[in-house]
Formats: C-alpha cells, structure tokens, sequence
C-alpha cells in the first residue's frame, strides 16, 4: 500500500512538473508517466500521427499518453501572460495520446479582425478532456462595444470568416482591466472583438 502512495505520489509530481513548463526545451510539456522508472512494463502503444504532431512556433503545449494520470489538472498559458488554457484528464485515465497546443497564430488568418486573436490546436486526446476553458486577462483603453466583450470563436472557410458565440464564463470587465472565461469546447480561433 505504501509502495502504491509514493507511486502515485510521484506520477502525480512529473504530471504537475511537466504541465507548469518543467523540462525539456520550456515550449513543450509532456503529461505521461514512466512506468518503467517503477518496476513496471508499459502495454501501451503511441498513436503516432497525434505524437508526431508539432505544434506552430511560439504555440505553447502539451503531450498526453494513455499512461498520463487520471484527473489531473494541464494549463498552457501564452508568452505574453493573455492566454491560458486549462483542462482536466478524464477519471479514467487517458484514453488516447495527443497533443494540444495554444498560441497566437502569426500571421492572422486573412479576414479576421480581431484585437485578440489565440489559437487552440489539438490532435487527438483533446475531445476527452474535462473542463476545458480559456481565460484571456488582458488590459487596454479601447471602450468595447458591446459592453462587456466576449470570447467568440473565428471560422474562416473559403475565404469567408463567420463569427460564432462561445459559451461564456465569468465575465470582469473593469476599464483598462478585463478578464473573460469562455468554455473551450473545440480546437479553432478565438477572438475578441473590442468594437463590432
């Protein structure tokens, strides 16, 4: 039983460590457990499309095994401290590898205006996570209108963008100061529009 705790213990730590930024190159996290390190041999095989996959320069992510712990919370937050995207795993565990990435695309795709413009980008274990929410806590002297802002979601399709609404969360909106919450509910861009 003991064993068991430190075990858990420890995945537990090397999942915080990894998802806080601890590690390799600073850009990229991992989120799997080495069983091996334990005594154990891991039956999992890697889907190796979604860990292949690399996210855009300048993006932020994450790596998710199947061996990642179970309900542990993952926050990927932007260079520029305006993003942060904050998910949960599932209770049972990972149930398939992937990769999820959050940044500023650079350039902007054409169409969009937008004064805030980040980018979820996800392969694989996104659709499995908990919880999923973007915070943008940012500070300007535009006067928005509406009043206050919201986190919508940008769809650019041939050329075309449509502007979608995203399921709001807590809203401060305090001039110069704002900070809005929007369910992450989809890989895509989101955007905030100041003035409309």
């Amino acid at each position: 039983m003991n064993k068991k705790m430190v075990l858990a213990s420890l995945m537990s730590s090397a999942a915080l460590l990894a998802a806080c930024g601890g590690g390799d190159d600073g850009g990229s996290s991992s989120a799997s457990s080495n069983d091996s390190a334990a005594g154990a041999t891991s039956p999992t095989t890697q889907d190796p499309q979604s860990t292949a996959i690399k996210c855009p320069n300048g993006y932020k992510s994450i790596q998710l095994t199947k061996s990642a712990v179970a309900n542990a919370t993952m926050t990927l937050v932007t260079d520029d401290g305006i993003a942060t995207l904050t998910f949960k795993t599932p209770p049972e565990g990972v149930v398939r590898d992937g990769t999820i990435c959050l940044g500023k695309p650079d350039p902007v795709p054409a169409g969009v205006k937008a004064d805030y413009v980040y980018e979820i980008k996800a392969y694989g274990a996104f659709d499995n996570m908990y919880n999923r929410t973007l915070t943008l806590n940012f500070t300007t002297d535009i006067v928005p209108n509406p009043n206050p802002p919201v986190i919508e979601m940008a769809d650019v399709s041939g050329g075309t963008v449509t502007y979608k609404p995203t399921i709001m969360g807590s809203i401060f909106s305090n001039r110069p100061n704002y900070s809005l919450v929007a369910a992450a509910n989809f890989p895509g861009l989101y955007v905030v529009r100041m003035t409309q």
